[in-house]
């Protein structure tokens, strides 16, 4: 049943990005910029549909977030339970 939800999530979020994907691209290149563009990189970010995402925030987020999480895997059992959680560092 979790296979089956998750399987409908994952080609829901497909379909939805998309359609926004071809809704942005339309708009654009119709209406405002001759070179609209969904998806484009260089030397400094990744930008996607005009949010730019730069390296050096990526890398500052995953040196503070190295800060917080465990360098070893970590395992946890529960009373009369076989739950593990793993903890893995990037």
């Amino acid at each position: 049943m979790k296979r089956k939800l998750t399987a409908i999530f994952l080609c829901a979020l497909i379909a939805l990005t998309a359609g926004v994907s071809v809704a942005y691209y339309n708009t654009e290149s119709f209406g405002f910029d001759e070179n609209a563009k969904v998806i484009s990189k260089d030397n400094e970010k990744i930008t996607f549909l005009d949010f730019e995402i730069y390296y050096k925030d990526v890398d500052n987020f995953v040196s503070t977030a190295r800060e917080y999480l465990p360098e070893k895997p970590s395992v946890m059992y529960l009373d009369k339970q076989h739950n593990v959680v793993h903890y893995k560092c990037i």
